[in-house]
Parts: C-alpha cells; structure tokens; sequence
C-alpha cells in the first residue's frame, strides 16, 4: 500500500469512527414485507415484489450486521431458486402475521430500553396499495393493512428513530391524510404538519406514484422505486462522500437516475421526510457496514451495473467525474461482476473483488458490444450521473420548481374531466337558456314599451319599459356569445392535458379554481338573495301605486300593462329568492362530487318544452 492509499484509507477511517461509535449503541430491527398478490383491488399479479422483499432481505444484512430482521413474502418458483435462504426464513404476507411481528418488535424494543440501549426500525413495503376515503392502505396475503393500523403500530414501538420505505400505489396517504383543509390533494407542508403531530420520530421515503400499475422492470427483476433505493443505500446516493446516504441524498438519486425516462408515468415521483422533518438525517451509517467494498473514483463520469454469478441485478451506480464512491457488495453479490457502460452503449465487464477493491485495479473480463436492456423503453434509467453536482442541482429545483402535490391519479385526473365536462355543459345550456330567456323578456318590454306609448300611457313608465328592453336584449345577447367561467376551466384544462406539466399539479390548480369559482357564486347567491328582495319589494310596491294613481289611469293598453309589471316584479323577485335559498350551483354540485370521491352525477339542469295546446313549460330537474 503506498503512501496516498494509506492517506485515503486513514481520512476515510476517520469520517467513519463517529459512526461507528454510534452503531455501537442502538439496536436495528427491519421488518420487510413482499407481496405480489391484489387480494383487495383485484389488480394484475406483480411479478418482483417477492423479489424486493428478497432482495432487501439481504441489503439490510451487510448494511445492518446483527439487526433483527423479518421478512413477510411468498416467494414464487424462481424467485425461492435464485434466494434460498431467504425461502427458508420468510413468512406469510397476511395480516395476523404483520401484526405479530409489530407485537414482537415492540417487545425487544422496550427491552432493550430497560437494558439502556436505543432502537431503530425500518420498516419496508413492495406491492399493491391504494387510497379509500382518505385513508391509505397497502394489499396484503389475506386483505388490507391500513395507514391507521400502520401509525397505531408504529406509535406503540418506542424507538428514536423508525424509517418507512414504501413502493406501492398512493403510499403518500398511507402517512398523510388524504383531504387536508378539505383538498383532495395534499403537499409536502400538509404532510409536514401532519406527521409533525403525529409521527415526529417517524421518517418516510415513498414512491408516490399513484396510477393502476407498480411499475416493475424484468431487466431489473424488481420494481424500479425499490432498485434505486437498494442501489442507493449501497452506497451509490452518498453524494457528498461521508460515506452515509441521508433522505436527502436518496431522494435526490432516485429522481436523477429516472430524470432521463421520458414517458413521466415511469418516474418515480419521490417524497422523502426524514424524522422530524430533517432530511439531513441518515437512513444508513457507513459506519455499521461490513463486508466487500468498491472504491470508485475517476476523473471522467462512471456509470457501473452490479450482477451477482446469476446475472441478477444488484446495483446501478453513475458517479460524476471526480466523485468517489464507496459501493458495499452483498455476500450473494460474490463472483459475481461488475460492467462499466460505455458512452457508445458497449460495457466493459470486470470481476467483482473479494473483500476491498477499486475500480481501476479490477481486472477485464470481457467486452460487450451492446449493454444489457439497451432496447428496453426504461433504457435511460441512471443515465444521467450522480454527485455533489447533482446534489445542488436537484436541492436548486426544488427551491425554484412548484411545491409539487400529491395523491392526484391516473383516474383522479379522468374523474375531474368528467365533472368539468359535466360542469361545461351545464352552464353552456344554462347560459344560452337564460340568453333566450333575456331576449324574449326584452322583446316583451320593448313591445309593451311601445304598445304603452301608444296607448298614451305615462311616458316614464314607457321609457322605463325601452330601458329595460334594450338591457335584457344587451344581456341576453351577451349570454348567447360568451362563456361562463366553468366553460373556461374545462377548456383550459384540457389545453393544459396536451403540454408536458405535471399533471397532478394541473389537477390541483384547477380543483383550486373551482373553490374560487364556488366562492364566487356564493357571493352572487347573496347578491341575488338582495335582487330578489328588492325586486319583489319594488313589484309590490308598483302593484300598490297602480291601484292607488292619483288621477286614475285611463281604461286602455297601457293601463292593463302598467297592472302586469307589479306582479309579474313580485313573480321575478320571488324566483330570485327561491333560486338563491334552494339551489346550489352546478360549480358546487360539481366540487362537492370531487371532494367526496363520488361518481359523477348529473347537476340541475333547465329545459324548456313547447305545449301542444300552445304555450311553453320550463322545467328543473337534479339533485338540490
């Protein structure tokens, strides 16, 4: 060893010992838990989630020697070939034997209280999870493990620290409450207040993707949230070099390595909180690992796949150039190799060492032409390279980006076309009823405007008469030709569906738009609670006058009509207050469905009908 190595080795040494010091004085305990099946959802088998349980089986024994560790899984035929012994230690993914694992944890845990040590738990997940009423749930064997049961279990375990990685549908609700100051949605604030509340000691590193599908890739044999975080704990996401991987750092490595996939569906859309809010803390010390190490650093980018003797997928590393990484390889990860991938697409494979190595002293083994998996459509996966660099660029982004949302689905997103389709609709006919309904009362006035003139009735009443015709016809042609407000929303979110902004983001923008929406018209119901008032007081009040006209009106047209206007005001003020006190809008109705997570239903809708015998009938049909 010359004198440079040394160096290194002593100042690596040196970063080290604090951790070390700590490992000494807690405990681990990892609960992992696999499950392919969708006994709830009735979705489509998974096929690699008994694969990541297996696989994080072994992760967590060389990141955490000594831990206490559990698996709940089933392994399939190949999966139990390639993982013998994890076959031999796994357990049922069902219900009662989650529980009792919980139960058998918090034992130990408050034992080792008593004895004076400290705890940690991490608890994993892969497989199928979803949302109902608010409340996240994950699928296992037998039936649903609920986010109350989840916090009711972890709040019973007194560690210092527990950290929860979830890959599944909607993990984020499995934490955070689904409808957070009545939204839909929630944001990394909600869930900062929330958990603040609840779960201060609990950190979450979640794939918060929230479509039909836990999208799994077979190049990987494991689902791509669960390769990164694996990749990532073994040392690929210590991207400031103290040999330990933070929230922060994984989360950021996770969101690079998908950063060049295009089709954003395959992107795990992360969200990381560390205990009490600090994404500094470390989900993994450098510290507590042994066994085989790479040390990789080169003064140009290195993008590195790891395979065990199997050809099975360990690690995916891309290194920016300069920056040293420090991978940790698994014992089953032994004879295996390592390929470092080219820039023309060709690797270059090297045998994997025996216990302490680096990349340049590794000897080839052979060329190849072509990397694995280059034509798979998730081929750009860890393409882009991972480092100090990257650390500032992705904490860069977040600062400059929109506070990103979470929970809005695939069908969340087709649920709200639907209402405001729903809505559009509605107010299109709404709007050109009560156009026709404007012209024709304004054709009525002007008539009876000059039928009043004619008949030398009083001339204020006829010009009032002309005045209020020319407003109706104004108002009713101004109905006809523009649109109303929920006209604009469908329409600007369906332009916004066509651009490459996220989609759950337009979602939330527009539920915020239809709250605005909805307090607007609820002023405008209080505005025409007022109209109606007055205009049924003015009716009676001209309905009063008429009859009481000093000296009396001559017997004529004009006086016929000067009788009507009182009480067709009192018939017009009443409808306003009737309007006004007994229906909601249709922005309401529709709101109110999204908020609720009901199907769509229909909104009260007008019709007018021609009468056989002549005469027309308006009609208001809905729910009230």
């Amino acid at each position: 060893m010359n004198l440079s190595t040394a160096m290194k080795s002593l100042t690596y040494t040196l970063l080290l010992l604090p951790m070390l010091c700590w490992a000494e004085t807690r405990e681990r305990f990892v609960l992992i838990v696999g499950n392919n099946a969708s006994a709830t959802l009735g979705r489509p088998r998974l096929q690699f989630a008994d694969d990541d349980a297996a696989k994080y089986d072994t992760v967590f024994r060389v990141l955490a020697p000594g831990a206490y560790v559990r698996v709940l899984t089933e392994l399939d035929k190949d999966t139990a070939r390639l993982f013998p012994e994890v076959r031999q230690r796994a357990e049922p993914p069902t219900l009662a034997r989650l529980q009792e694992a919980f139960e058998d944890i918090s034992r130990r845990v408050r034992e080792n209280t008593r004895q004076g040590r400290e705890s940690e738990l991490y608890f994993l997940f892969a497989g199928h999870g979803d949302v109902e009423q608010g409340k996240g749930f994950l699928e296992l064997a037998d039936g649903a493990f609920t986010s109350d049961a989840l916090e009711e279990a972890l709040s019973k375990i007194p560690v210092q620290r527990a950290h929860v990685v979830l890959d599944s549908c909607n993990s984020f609700f499995m934490l955070n409450p689904r409808k957070p100051g009545g939204r839909r949605y929630a944001t990394p604030v909600d869930s900062a207040e929330a958990m603040g509340r609840r779960l201060q000691n609990v950190g979450v590193l979640l794939s918060t993707s929230a479509e039909a599908e836990v999208y799994e890739w077979s190049e990987l044999q494991s689902g791509i949230f669960s390769h990164a975080v694996r990749s990532g704990l073994l040392g690929a996401a210590d991207g400031d070099g103290d040999g330990a991987v933070s929230y922060e750092e994984l989360a950021a490595f996770v969101e690079t390595a998908s950063h060049e996939v295009k089709n954003p569906a395959f992107r795990p859309h992360v969200f990381a909180r560390g205990p009490s809010g600090d994404n500094q803390v470390h989900l993994m010390e450098s510290g507590v690992v042994t066994g085989a190490v790479l040390d990789v650093g080169e003064t140009e980018p290195v993008r590195l796949v790891v395979r065990d003797a199997e050809g099975l997928r360990w690690i995916d590393s891309h290194s920016e150039a300069g920056h040293r990484v420090h991978l940790r390889l698994p014992q089953a990860i032994r004879g295996g190799s390592v390929e470092r991938v080219l820039a023309d697409g060709s690797s270059e494979r090297f045998g994997l060492p025996a216990e302490q190595g680096t990349l340049s002293s590794l000897v080839s083994v052979e060329r190849v032409l072509e990397a694995r998996g280059i034509t798979d459509p998730l081929r750009m996966l860890f393409a882009q390279p991972f480092g100090p660099r990257a650390l500032a660029d992705f904490r860069g982004a977040q600062a400059a980006t929109p506070t990103p949302v979470y929970g809005i689905s695939r069908e969340d997103g087709d649920r709200m076309g639907l209402l405001l389709g729903q809505l559009g609709r509605q107010q299109r006919q709404s709007r050109h009823v009560e156009g026709a309904l404007r012209l024709t009362g304004g054709a009525a006035m002007g008539l009876a405007g000059g039928l009043n003139l004619r008949a030398g009735g009083y001339k204020a009443a006829s010009w009032s008469y002309l005045g209020a015709s020319a407003l109706l016809l104004g108002a009713g042609t101004w109905s006809l030709l523009s649109s109303t407000e929920g006209e604009e929303v469908e329409a600007e979110y369906r332009r916004a569906l066509l651009t490459q902004e996220d989609h759950a983001l337009v979602v939330a923008r527009t539920e915020e738009r239809l709250r605005s929406i909805a307090v607007t018209e609820e002023r405008n119901r209080f505005a025409l609670k007022l109209t109606g008032a007055f205009v049924l007081a003015t009716g009676a009040a001209l309905t009063v006058w008429m009859e009481d006209v000093k000296p009396p009106l001559p017997e004529n047209y004009g006086r016929a009509l000067n009788r009507l206007a009182g009480p067709a005001f009192m018939i017009a003020g009443t409808s306003f207050l009737l309007d006004a006190f007994l229906q909601r809008s249709p922005a309401e109705h529709v709101l109110e469905a999204w908020s609720s997570g009901r199907a769509p239903r229909e909104v009260p809708r007008m019709s007018i009908s021609l009468l056989p015998e002549g005469g027309a009938m308006m009609g208001m049909s809905g729910q009230f």
